[in-house]
């Protein structure tokens, strides 16, 4: 009998505790609300059930837009202890959002007891369009692009938009804490090629709805026109140029400007670099000697008009048996080779420039030399320099002013170490300064 005395005892507390739980679980999270929207701006009014801490509670508010590049301003007032009025105002181009609204653990005046809670506020505007991207330069194979003032009801719209031509629709989709949807912007591709420097009629009709609800009150025309086809205009080496360096720098100029370009060479795609209306790169590796290149190039326009594939042909420089050259290679592993005709005959380790100062890439030819030097600058020496070109120097270890060779300098040989110089072990600096004559080819490449 003591035993089921107990037993029903601390059944008793138990409810008790659970029924205790259950009340501080409503007074965190039930809380009463009330929303009103008028146009771009939304008043809220909690009424916490409880007397609050008013102070910072700002820190406890979120304000969750499904787009990018939102913005809004949130203005607080307490009413008295217990209820906050919050008018939250849209200040972005974009409006019409749909939002989520949070406040997650607010203090109350009660040490144990924070409130949390969570609405959405949908926005509400009349549906415009507010530009149609490049409309007077759209690529043949689309992407033409539709902005409006606010989400677009996705379901129907392609009922809305007509065209002399047929187009798939697709909302932009966007990389925000995950794949998400803009359904303010619309992509138009059209499914059959359209034909350049042509005109071509859009039009978007009253009716069309918008996820807010509201509807276009009026039909919208739009002409549209297509991008003139770029063209190839010139290109370095000239076409089917022969005694073309093994480590060329190749450009090509194009009749508009730049967005993009593929080029490739033996299969392999280039690194390339753009400006305006010209490219140009260094190949992704020293050529060979005395052979025939094909270099595919296609540029893409600021429009994202292709131009047609071009094929640049171009034979190399011969090298005889017996010609000394340097490469320098600043890859993972840097190094200084030498090569005699197509025979190295020399590996030595180096240490080339940092990203920050980085050594300088392409072919040059030795100049003066010297057995040592001192940089104020740097504060530091070293012997043996040989000139690749301007300030830029194969030379030995760094020395300190004491001209004692900086230990933590020379375990830095085979990364990338210097100032833009070619830094060697002292007796391949000394090698080099010896055996490696004025106007040597050098090809220095990443």
């Amino acid at each position: 009998m003591v035993l089921l005395a107990d037993l029903r005892k601390h059944i008793n507390i138990f409810f008790i505790l659970l029924i205790l739980a259950g009340i501080l679980l409503f007074f965190q999270h039930y809380n009463l609300l009330l929303v009103d929207v008028q146009d771009d701006i939304a008043v809220i009014r909690v009424n916490f059930l409880v007397p609050m801490e008013q102070f910072d509670i700002e820190k406890n508010i979120e304000i969750k837009s499904s787009l990018p590049n939102t913005k809004f301003r949130c203005d607080l007032k307490w009413e008295d202890h217990n209820r906050l009025k919050v008018t939250i105002t849209e200040l972005s181009e974009l409006k019409g959002q749909k939002i989520l609204f949070k406040i997650h653990g607010a203090k109350s005046q009660f040490p144990f007891l924070h409130k949390s809670l969570s609405t959405s506020v949908q926005f509400q505007t009349e549906p415009k369009l507010l530009e149609v991207e490049n409309k007077d330069n759209v690529p043949t194979e689309g992407p033409l692009v539709l902005q409006f003032n606010t989400p677009m009801d996705f379901k129907n719209i392609h009922k809305f938009i007509q065209s002399d031509i047929k187009f798939d629709l697709k909302p932009q989709e966007f990389e925000e804490n995950g794949k998400s949807t803009d359904y303010s912007r619309w992509n138009l591709y059209p499914k059959q090629k359209m034909k350049n420097e042509s005109n071509y009629l859009l039009l978007i009709k009253k009716g069309l709805k918008a996820q807010c609800g509201h509807m276009l009150k009026k039909d919208i025309q739009i002409q549209i026109r297509t991008a003139s086809k770029p063209k190839i205009v010139e290109t370095t080496p000239k076409q089917s140029a022969q005694w073309v360096g093994l480590y060329p720098k190749i450009t090509a100029k194009m009749s508009e400007e730049l967005k993009d370009a593929i080029v490739m060479i033996d299969h392999v795609k280039q690194k390339v670099s753009i400006k305006e209306n010209k490219l140009e790169f260094l190949p992704h590796t020293i050529l060979n000697p005395g052979e025939e290149y094909e270099v595919s190039i296609q540029g893409i326009s600021k429009y994202g008009e292709k131009t047609d594939p071009y094929i640049l042909k171009f034979i190399t420089m011969p090298i005889n048996d017996d010609d000394l050259w340097v490469e320098v290679s600043l890859k993972d592993k840097h190094e200084v080779i030498i090569h005699k005709g197509k025979e190295i005959i020399r590996r030595m380790p180096a240490s080339g420039g940092t990203k920050e100062e980085p050594t300088v890439l392409g072919t040059f030819y030795i100049q003066d030399r010297g057995t040592s030097f001192f940089s104020k600058r740097f504060n530091e020496g070293a012997t043996y320099w040989v000139r690749i070109i301007d300030q830029y120097l194969f030379h030995g270890i760094p020395r300190d002013n004491h001209w004692n060779i900086i230990e933590s300098e020379r375990k830095k040989i085979g990364k990338p170490a210097s100032h833009g110089c070619v830094r060697l072990n002292e007796e391949d600096a000394k090698w080099f300064y010896e055996n490696i004559p004025h106007g040597t080819m050098v090809i220095i490449h990443e």
